[in-house]
């Protein structure tokens, strides 16, 4: 099955959604932690592609009053579990019970996992929805890779999504595509402009220094439950990411 691309699904992004993206990045506590101070840039950085990939998935069409055009997501540096949870935790925690992977076969193992609160707002900027979904963080070495789980899905899939594969009868979504982070204040040049154009980058706001990051992307829906992946600069492959998304459909 051919790859559909992404980039040229989002040729021109609204200042509504990239003002939303900026304010995600601002609304992130600041806390003193036993991290690094790298790797508190990494799990920002990590937060603001979170939210651009959230309010893809919703389209940048501006859809009637009362229906969702972007979505922010916030959240904390400091786990929600530092051990991997049970399902009865998870659903007391966060009245869903999603399917649980400690390890996956291709040695990806769960390290952390936080809460991140989502909400979904219209083109006006007022909140219409708002859900909490489970943010697990796998490595494997130096590589690592994010598994978002939701109860239900913000706002619509868009309809230029295409389907990569089918397991147990569930489609599997995938994207990529070349993301440019750039600070809050940043003007685009020209050469930004014609790259937006064309598809060449995705560009999100929020970021001390500019930086091009490499985004994958894999989600599907199981029994009302939302499940997603999402890599940055990671050399794991699109079958090894169905691969781990079919692990997680027949775990019982």
């Amino acid at each position: 099955m051919n790859n559909y691309n992404w980039n040229n699904a989002f040729p021109d992004t609204p200042e509504s959604f990239k003002n939303k993206v900026s304010a995600t990045l601002n609304s992130l506590p600041d806390q003193k932690e036993n991290d690094e101070m790298e790797n508190r840039k990494i799990s920002i950085k990590k937060k603001i592609i979170i939210a651009l990939v959230a309010a893809m998935v919703v389209g940048t069409t501006a859809f009637a009053t009362g229906k969702i055009f972007s979505i922010t997501s916030h959240g904390s540096n400091i786990p929600t579990y530092t051990t991997m949870p049970t399902v009865e935790q998870v659903k007391d925690d966060f009245k869903f019970a999603p399917k649980l992977v400690k390890e996956f076969d291709n040695g990806y193992t769960f390290t952390s996992g936080y809460t991140v609160n989502n909400e979904g707002n219209d083109e006006k900027g007022n909140s219409v929805a708002k859900t909490k979904s489970l943010d697990f963080t796998y490595t494997k070495g130096k590589d690592k890779l994010n598994l978002s789980m939701e109860n239900g899905m913000l706002g619509e899939r868009s309809k230029k999504e295409t389907v990569i594969a089918t397991s147990n009868g569930i489609d599997l979504y995938y994207h990529s595509y070349a993301n440019k982070l750039v600070p809050a204040d940043y003007k685009l040049t020209g050469q930004d402009k014609q790259d937006e154009s064309s598809g060449k980058y995705v560009f999100s706001y929020g970021s001390d220094k500019v930086e091009i990051s490499q985004i994958q992307c894999l989600n599907w829906m199981q029994n009302g439950i939302n499940y997603s992946f999402l890599t940055i600069d990671s050399n794991i492959s699109k079958d090894e990411l169905v691969k781990m998304a079919q692990q997680i459909i027949s775990t019982k």
